[in-house]
């Protein structure tokens, strides 16, 4: 695995617009991925995170989204400057996207191999026979028998239609891959198989990939790294260890205290009091502050600045004598 950042956003700010109000979606969000490593991006539903992956594919809806100001550099090209003539090249290509729901992500009126086949005649130049060949390797990839290739959405279990959009994924072997929460509409079992799949072909293919979830055991199953999205902004990131043991951030510590833990009989669960902030109306100051039992008046007036604690171990918090440790797996 290479050392080098591969991806790099620099203070993104998306804003979505309708009926005279202003969503403030994400607000200066910055963040790196090294090729062949996986960062996870974790928050509450709302938080952020599908706004910032679709941001990078450049495929917000406009309007009413709006990329304000910010910079998405993949292998040293802004694709924010890109025409769309060009990023049409690079969807598939060299970016690809699991969706989180694979009801709806794949056309019920076309065959499963014919969507996979469709990819691949688009970014590649093989012809009819060859790429229908290829479709079905794509299809064993993912363990689907490629005799399946004619068959419909409707023929398939939610597993295999959320292996169906793997494979559509990566049929083109992209060196950058957004996968949006893309076990929650299965069950645990088959949850944890689809894990296992995306982790052993990103080996395969060396794949560089963001994991949106709000799920801290898929993050501790599949992530180098981590970023805890709040109110559009990054409150902590660092490694999967800094993250896990060391949580410096109130809403990071708030997050595994919410977990429930298999072997403290008889404890009652920790949720975060209050709710996420209106987007539409962010309080001043810091945006968790009015959730925090640690906010200070500091807090409700400031915005707190992002301070490296550790080499690659970044927190925005004031108050730094928050103790942090979890020690047990999650």
């Amino acid at each position: 695995m290479a050392d080098r950042e591969f991806l790099s956003i620099k203070d993104l700010e998306v804003i979505y617009t309708q009926a005279g109000r202003t969503v403030h979606a994400v607000n200066g969000v910055s963040l790196d991925v090294k090729k062949g490593s996986t960062l996870g991006l974790v928050g509450e539903t709302g938080a952020g995170k599908t706004t910032i992956a679709k941001a990078i594919m450049r495929i917000l809806p406009d309007p009413p989204a709006k990329i304000r100001r910010g910079q998405v550099i993949l292998d040293g090209e802004d694709l924010l400057k890109k025409p769309e003539s060009e990023m049409l090249k690079v969807r598939g290509g060299k970016i690809a996207m699991i969706f989180q729901d694979p009801m709806t992500a794949l056309n019920p009126l076309m065959t499963v191999g014919d969507q996979i086949l469709e990819v691949l005649m688009l970014h590649n130049d093989f012809d009819q026979k060859a790429g229908m060949k290829r479709a079905g390797e794509m299809l064993e990839t993912v363990g689907i028998p490629a005799e399946r290739y004619a068959e419909y959405p409707h023929q398939f279990s939610g597993g295999m239609k959320q292996r169906v959009v793997i494979a559509m994924a990566l049929a083109c072997n992209p060196e950058l891959l957004l996968a949006d929460e893309p076990t929650t509409a299965l069950d645990v079992t088959i949850q944890a198989q689809v894990l296992d799949l995306i982790n052993e072909l990103k080996e395969k293919f060396q794949t560089s990939m963001i994991l949106i979830t709000h799920d801290l055991g898929v993050i501790a199953q599949t992530c180098e790294t981590v970023a805890v999205i709040y109110a559009g902004s990054i409150v902590e990131s660092g490694t999967k260890e800094d993250i896990f043991d060391h949580p410096t951030h109130p809403y990071t510590n708030g997050l595994f205290e919410s977990l429930p833990n298999m072997t403290a009989e008889g404890e009652k669960l920790k949720p975060i009091a209050g709710m996420p902030p209106d987007p539409t109306n962010l309080p001043e100051g810091c945006a968790f502050a009015p959730r925090c039992p640690y906010a200070t008046e500091q807090c409700h007036k400031e915005k707190p600045p992002v301070t490296e604690l550790t080499p690659g171990h970044f927190c925005a918090c004031f108050n730094k004598t928050v103790p942090g440790s979890r020690k047990e797996e999650v």
